[in-house]
């Protein structure tokens, strides 16, 4: 029986909209280039993973694009302001969390990005507790986050329900012993989690 919720943060509790961002900042031309150097570089998840300060990882992603050196420093540095709460984030959790579900959050974020939008996540208050990438030096879908989420939380996997909005993060939850669900919208998710007898009051 589930007796966890485990939420994912991009993309299922925020909006990541990097590329209205880019094109706001930058101009159309720009936004495949810089994404291509910046958040969909390998580069861009050893950020998630924390092993790498805000300085050397502007280093790093600008040699992927020296001629955007300027352009490459003001998406890391302002990477933060590209996250958005959902309206409904904080009434989702609200209402598991009184239904008696355990609510945690599982997120890939590195530590000066997470920090920073912290103060936009007031979801947060209503989670029983929180693993951050960055904290354990371990990035989704790696099968030993979830084994450190559930360690730290004293969480069951069989009795644990994960979702995110990538399926190769949900596939390494159900890899793991977790159900899970990969989330395309706030119905499906509903859906999703009422078909696994999860039960809340909207």
């Amino acid at each position: 029986m589930i007796d966890t919720v485990v939420f994912d943060i991009g993309n299922v509790l925020a909006e990541w909209h990097w590329r209205e961002n880019f094109t706001a900042m930058f101009g159309e031309a720009l936004v495949e280039p810089l994404a291509d150097a910046t958040v969909r570089s390998p580069e861009w998840y050893e950020m998630d993973r924390g092993v790498l300060s805000e300085s050397e990882l502007i280093a790093l992603l600008t040699k992927n694009a020296p001629q955007h050196a300027a352009e490459i420093e003001r998406i890391v540095r302002e990477n933060h302001t590209f996250v958005t709460t959902y309206p409904y984030a904080d009434s989702w959790l609200r209402g598991l969390h009184d239904a008696g579900y355990k609510v945690y959050i599982l997120s890939n974020f590195g530590d000066f990005s997470y920090n920073r939008a912290k103060p936009g996540f007031t979801f947060l208050k209503h989670a029983d507790g929180a693993l951050i990438s960055y904290e354990v030096k371990l990035v989704k879908p790696d099968r030993a986050i979830y084994e450190a989420l559930c360690t730290r939380f004293d969480i069951v996997p069989e009795n644990a329900v994960f979702l995110d909005d990538r399926p190769e993060n949900t596939e390494a939850a159900r890899a793991f012993g977790m159900q899970a669900v990969t989330v395309e919208s706030k119905a499906q998710a509903d859906a999703a989690l009422r078909e696994l007898g999860v039960c809340w009051a909207e």
